[in-house]
């Protein structure tokens, strides 16, 4: 059961979320931000920002942590850059890996993500969801608007009890505009100028079975949210705060077929949470 915990916590992204510490913040409707800081991210060679970095998960103990992201830019060319983290190595933080594994672009009022969800597992993945243009930021979105609604599928193979049952993993990526704060108190902090948004990462897998010589296709993942990070970019600072609620629950028919396989160390569901949270930095 190994190779099917695997798959699962690859949409997990690593599995890195939601914080329960509270913060203050002020409830406020602004969908005309003020737009005087400079940038909202900042991309000089020489800019970094280091992260704590908190996970916790009631259903498994061994996945919790705690540690460090120095997250800072690797390339840059005008308004295109890169980022890497912890001297070229992976990231804790679950928004932190989403942004080394790809390019950035931005504008005076956007920023915008392409490249590929780094699924960071030992399986023999053929095929990797590739994201293009994906919205971070637009200042000029209103509350509750839709940014980017990226969706895709793929086929697999996976191994349960040395049988290899195919599979079919369609999943859609979406970025919203959440609010705009003048002023509010994040990380124990006060900032200004803060944009919030959120992003969303919802899958369904399914899986073709046959016996006695007839076919037949399963759920394994009924359609759900495995992945919502709520996070906040700061004028002239870059990101400060991203927080992350995971989790996953297998289809009643496949834990069934498992259970009737004689395995009985199964995990059928699974949540977690952290928070990445800005600790220092130094943007040029």
């Amino acid at each position: 059961m190994s190779t099917l915990k695997l798959l699962l916590f690859l949409f997990a992204l690593s599995i890195v979320s939601c914080s329960n510490e509270t913060y203050e913040e002020e409830d406020m409707d602004v969908t005309d931000p003020d737009t005087s800081p400079t940038t909202y991210v900042p991309n000089t060679l020489g800019d970094y920002w280091i992260y704590d970095v908190e996970r916790t998960s009631p259903d498994i103990p061994e996945m919790n942590f705690t540690g460090t992201d120095s997250l800072y830019i690797a390339t840059s060319t005008g308004t295109t850059f890169t980022y890497e983290v912890n001297n070229g190595t992976a990231a804790l933080g679950t928004m932190n890996t989403l942004l080394v594994n790809g390019s950035l672009s931005k504008t005076s009022t956007s920023l915008e993500y392409t490249g590929s969800l780094d699924l960071q597992v030992d399986l023999p993945i053929t095929e990797m969801p590739t994201i293009e243009d994906l919205k971070l930021i637009d200042l000029e979105a209103s509350n509750g608007e839709i940014l980017s609604n990226f969706s895709n599928s793929f086929s697999e193979t996976l191994d349960i009890q040395g049988t290899a049952i195919p599979i079919e993993i369609t999943f859609a990526l979406t970025t919203s505009k959440e609010n705009f704060y003048p002023t509010t108190t994040l990380n124990g902090m006060a900032y200004s100028n803060i944009f919030e948004a959120s992003l969303k990462l919802t899958i369904s897998v399914t899986g073709t079975i046959t016996i006695l010589g007839i076919s037949q296709a399963i759920d394994i993942i009924q359609p759900q949210d495995v992945m919502t990070v709520r996070y906040y970019y700061a004028g002239n600072i870059g990101l400060v705060r991203a927080e992350t609620t995971q989790g996953y629950e297998l289809s009643d028919e496949i834990i069934l077929l498992i259970q009737q396989s004689g395995e009985t160390d199964l995990t059928t569901s699974v949540q977690t949470v952290g928070v990445e949270e800005l600790n220092s930095y130094w943007v040029n």
